[in-house]
Parts: C-alpha cells; sequence; structure tokens
C-alpha cells in the first residue's frame, strides 16, 4: 500500500494539481474575498489559545486518511509523555483493488463532517480538497498560532516551504515531509557541447533556445532531444502545474488562462515539439524530470548514470525553467499535511500535538519518505548519510543491481541549496480525475494540431476552468 501511495503522489512526474482543491499545501494568491475574510474571522481565537491541559482528560481525534506508521509512532510517544491525552487514530482501510472507491467515501464523508460543523480534530490533508475548506473557514489559520507560540521557532523549520504554502497569508495544513522536483541533466553531454546557461534565471523561453542549441551537438542515435516522452498537451500540463498558482487561485475560484502570459506559454510548447527539441516517443534525453524524496534518492538520481555502459556519463540536477518574471527556486510537494478543525475543542492540545509531529525529537527518529520540514532532523539525516559514504541502489533488477554510489560533501551542499529553494508548490492528487489538467489538455490539442488559435483555446480552457472552480 505504502509504494502505491508514493507512486500516487508521483503521476506524471512534477505533475498533480487538484481541481476542486489543494492541500494546505497549496499556492494561493494573496487576494481576500468576503468568503475567506468570514474564514478568516471565525478562527481569529487562535491568537490567544491558552496552553493545552497537563491535568484534564482529553482525546483528539485525528484522521489520517490511509493507515502510516508515522502517526501511529507518534500517537504512542504523545501520550506516554502526556497521559491525560488519547490520541485515536481514524483511518482508511483498503488495498489495490478497491483504493480508488474507499478514498471517495473518505472524501466525502469528511467533507460532510466538516460541513456541519463535526468532524475529527486533526485531518490529513494529502487527499482532502482543502482550498474548500479554507473558503468555509473550517480550517484553523496555524500561522496565527506559530507567531503568537514561543515554544514554535519559525527558523528551525524550512521556511521557503511554510511562506510556499500560504493561502491568503495563512497556513492551513502543517506538512511533515515534502519533496522537491527539477530536471536531471547530462553534465558530461552538456560540458562537451560548450553551451552555457544559467538555470537559477531560464524560462521556458531560454529553455527553449538552449535546448536548441545543445540538439545540434546530439549524435544520430542519442541525446536529440532535449525532453521526451510525452505528447504537447501532457507537457503544456506539466508547465501550467509547475506555477499552478500562477493561473489558478484556488481560494477565491479564480483561473487566469485568458492572459498574455499562458498564451505565450502555448506558443513556447509548440515551439519545442516544432523544431524537434522535445519528442513525444524518445527517452533518450538531455534532461529528464525527476521527483526527489531523500538525500538516498537524490545520490541515486545522480549517480545512476555513471553505470550507463557506453553511455555513461555525470549528471547534475537543474532548476525548471519558471515562467516569464518569476523568482528562481525549485518546485516542492507537501507530504502528510495536517490540519486543525476550526471547530475543535480541544485546539490547544490537537496543537500540541502537530508541534511534537514536526519536532526534531519525533521527525529524527520516524524515517519517513521525503525531506523532513524540521531542519535539524534534515541535517541530521544527510550528516549520517555523507559519514556513512555511500548508498547502496535500491533496485532489485537489472544493471543497477547491486551498485554501491559514493557520496561527497558536494552532493550534501547542492542538494541543502536546492531544498532551501525550493518554493513553488505543486498539489498534490487527490482519487478523483484532475479536472483542470484534463481541460488543459483537452482543449490544447486543437491549437497543437492546428485548429485554432492559441487565443480561442486560452479562452475555452478559461471559461471551463472558472465552472470548475465555482462547482
Amino acid at each position: 500500500m505504502k509504494k502505491f501511495l508514493i507512486i500516487l503522489t508521483t503521476v506524471f512526474s512534477m505533475v498533480a494539481v487538484s481541481a476542486c482543491g489543494s492541500t494546505g499545501s497549496g499556492s494561493v494568491s494573496d487576494h481576500t474575498t468576503q468568503t475567506t475574510q468570514k474564514g478568516a474571522e471565525s478562527s481569529g481565537t487562535e491568537e490567544a489559545m491558552p496552553p493545552p491541559s497537563t491535568t484534564e482528560k482529553k482525546k483528539i481525534v485525528f484522521s489520517t486518511g490511509f493507515s502510516n506508521d508515522y502517526y501511529k509512532l507518534a500517537k504512542q510517544q504523545y501520550e506516554a509523555k502526556h497521559p491525560n491525552i488519547t490520541i485515536e487514530l481514524q483511518s482508511v482501510e483498503s488495498d489495490d483493488s478497491r483504493i480508488e472507491q474507499d478514498m471517495e467515501k473518505f472524501v466525502k464523508t469528511t467533507n460532510t463532517a466538516l460541513l456541519s460543523g463535526k468532524g475529527p480534530d486533526l485531518i490529513n490533508l494529502d487527499q482532502l480538497p482543502s482550498a474548500d475548506y479554507i473558503t468555509k473557514g473550517l480550517l484553523t489559520d496555524m500561522s496565527k498560532i506559530m507567531d503568537n507560540d514561543p515554544e514554535f521557532k519559525k527558523e528551525d523549520y524550512f521556511n521557503n516551504v511554510l511562506d510556499g504554502i500560504k493561502a491568503n497569508g495563512g497556513i492551513y495544513g502543517m506538512p511533515l515531509y515534502f519533496f522537491v522536483y527539477g530536471l536531471m541533466g547530462n553534465q558530461t553531454f552538456i560540458e562537451k557541447s560548450g553551451v552555457a546557461f544559467d538555470d537559477t534565471r531560464w524560462t521556458w523561453a531560454d529553455f527553449a533556445e538552449t535546448a536548441k542549441q545543445l540538439t545540434k551537438n546530439g549524435d544520430k542515435e542519442y541525446y536529440r532531444y532535449a525532453l521526451g516522452g510525452i505528447p504537447p498537451e501532457n507537457m503544456l500540463s506539466k508547465f501550467v502545474n509547475d506555477q499552478y498558482g500562477s493561473y489558478v487561485d484556488q481560494v477565491n475560484g479564480k483561473a487566469k488562462f485568458d492572459t498574455s502570459s499562458f498564451i505565450q506559454m502555448m506558443k513556447q510548447v509548440k515551439f519545442l515539439y516544432d523544431n524537434n527539441i522535445i519528442n513525444p516517443t524518445e527517452y533518450s534525453l538531455i534532461f529528464n524530470p525527476v521527483q526527489i524524496n531523500s538525500p538516498e534518492v537524490y545520490i541515486r538520481e545522480l549517480r545512476q548514470s555513471d553505470f550507463g555502459g557506453k553511455y555513461a556519463h555525470k549528471s547534475k540536477l537543474y532548476l525548471s525553467p519558471n515562467p516569464e518574471g518569476g523568482k528562481p527556486g525549485a518546485t516542492f510537494r507537501t507530504y502528510l499535511t495536517i490540519g486543525i478543525n476550526n471547530k475543535s475543542s480541544v485546539k490547544p492540545e490537537a496543537w500540541d500535538f502537530v508541534k511534537f509531529m514536526v519536532s526534531e525529537e519525533m521527525q529524527s527518529q520516524a524515517k519517513s519518505t521525503g525531506f523532513s520540514i524540521n531542519k535539524a532532523s534534515y541535517k541530521k539525516r544527510s550528516t549520517e548519510l555523507l559519514k556513512k559514504g555511500q548508498v547502496e541502489s535500491d533496485q532489485p533488477i537489472g544493471p543497477m543491481k547491486g551498485q554501491v554510489f559514493e557520496i561527497t560533501q558536494k552532493d550534501i551542499d547542492d542538494l541543502e541549496k536546492f531544498v532551501n529553494g525550493a518554493i513553488y508548490p505543486v498539489h498534490p492528487p487527490r482519487s478523483s480525475p484532475n479536472k483542470i489538467d484534463q481541460i488543459v489538455q483537452e482543449e490544447s490539442i486543437a491549437y497543437f494540431s492546428g485548429q485554432k488559435t492559441p487565443e480561442a483555446v486560452a479562452e475555452l480552457i478559461q471559461n471551463r476552468v472558472t465552472t470548475v472552480l465555482n462547482e
């Protein structure tokens, strides 16, 4: 089941956006509407939140989605430290044959409970439409709690991630972990080509020009294309997801596809395919999109190309290009994101448990997929890995089986810079189909096939997405 969930979060490499709502980790604009103001007003009491009770018997109901060993260990250890607190874990029991049906039932049940003013005290938001919850004032703004809790030191956490997940200026979901995304490039080929570029500044237009120069140096069999393996409509969807907040304000129900930036993006994608820079069926590429879940995964992704036989080469992790005017930074996705029910009667205790789950004590002993949101825990894991000096391949068969990859201080330093610079969130997938992705892909086919102008397609996408956002 765990393996299935990780695969679920990596659909289409760097792409996964929910139409009906993101987790509290979504990138949204800071425009405030009347609806979200009501939500903010209803959650204003957390500014003067009292400390958790140390004597009164209290129960925290935690809806975890799928069962997770991290939550079980956190419950066990927290209850041992706080004998007056009981944590009830509620999870979805399922298997691969009925996972979609069970998850859809979980979403509907949670929605109904929260809308009725009931529901659990804590909620794993990874598969839930929390943009809807934020709009309706159902989730607590934890940024206010953080600012007024002297025990919570924000500098102990990856602020680039916490700032990146703000919705209308507030944090409505605390992530325990996060993943980062980028382009793993063939460094040997790039250096030999003599083509220079700065991935901290490049836009997709810059990438197109750089890739055009690079592909001139490709041979007849390998490295003729910069990217590939997907059709143009899916590539456009990927570009949108990389900068989702630029095109969708999910909390306020606004779409921004009828803009010059989106129209230009469509033109850039068409240029990449028309000029054979991207090939929909080719997989021998100069760059490959990657999801990095941990320091160990980073080393494996970086080093495995050293064992490519006659095509062995060194690799380097590059930032994905940004839209025009975008700040340099990597894309990330939060994992195990926890929200607090705004109607909870045990908010102080619930927040205290959330703090425990993101503490160095808890995150340093529990090994989970993803980078710890706690900096000290992240640093400890990286230091231990460097001290060990190597990472073993996790491939059970094939040429990578049994391979050992060496680690250097530079590897750790480069990764830390990348992780610290992750500022653009993408949204975790839900079990239901991704409606916005579908709309972008369906409508853009007409442009890429020459049937409609980019302006006409942009208007169609704008209208359809706006309808979905306001359903």
